[in-house]
């Protein structure tokens, strides 16, 4: 992991180990490609959760739950279908990229998108990091 990521993730926990059979299989049961750079993180921190800077939390849903998690937000997800949740904070913010443009994006969990509106995070899952690692801390 590069110096960037050790640094927002420093106080994440472990999560299981992620193949790339697996990754694989997710991405095409999906119908469409994970960003890459999430990918690689999801390789050491499948499933893990923690503090991103002072004031962030951040949990990465599973992979092999992606679909699933995704499902259960259907009212929500159908709003807005060329995004994909990955992961929440410790409330409810939902943290999704967008299935086209691979960028990354938060909202309201119970957001209702003729009045609510989506933040943009970053062009990368690392852009996404130092987003929530330095926006909450100002």
């Amino acid at each position: 992991m590069d110096s960037p990521k050790a640094l927002y993730l420093g106080d994440f926990t472990k999560g299981s180990a992620v193949s790339a059979e697996l990754i694989n299989q997710v991405q095409r049961d999906l119908g469409f490609n994970l960003p890459d750079d999430y990918i690689s993180i999801l390789k050491e921190f499948n499933g893990s959760e923690g503090e991103v800077g002072d004031n962030s939390w951040l949990r990465l849903f599973p992979l092999e739950e992606l679909q699933e998690i995704n499902e259960s937000y259907i009212l929500l997800m159908e709003q807005i279908p060329d995004y994909f949740l990955f992961g929440m904070d410790a409330a409810d913010t939902g943290y999704a990229f967008h299935k086209v443009k691979m960028t990354f994006h938060s909202f309201g969990l119970i957001s209702n998108f003729k009045t609510d509106y989506i933040d943009f995070c970053g062009n990368s899952f690392s852009e996404f990091l130092e987003n929530l690692y330095y926006s909450r801390s100002r």
